[in-house]
């Protein structure tokens, strides 16, 4: 694990498991595999457009900042 992840330890679990869920920019986003490690893996796409992209269980896309397509809650 890189210390990258540090940012991320005291933040909450968002992704906990496949599904459908929302970012912070109001984009619906389908999570098809998860990871509970501190990595980039839980993996999806974005509903409209199919773009595929992975977040990291807290639902951020970066480590270090927030950004509009970091996951927010479940649907």
């Amino acid at each position: 694990m890189s210390i990258y992840f540090i940012p991320l330890f005291s933040l909450p679990t968002i992704i906990e498991g496949p599904g459908d869920y929302l970012t912070r920019g109001g984009e619906r986003v389908t999570i098809e595999r998860t990871s509970a490690r501190h990595d980039l893996n839980c993996v999806g796409h974005y509903s409209e457009c199919g773009t595929a992209e992975r977040w990291h269980k807290t639902g951020r896309i970066m480590a270090t900042s927030e950004t509009r397509n970091d996951i927010v809650k479940r649907l």
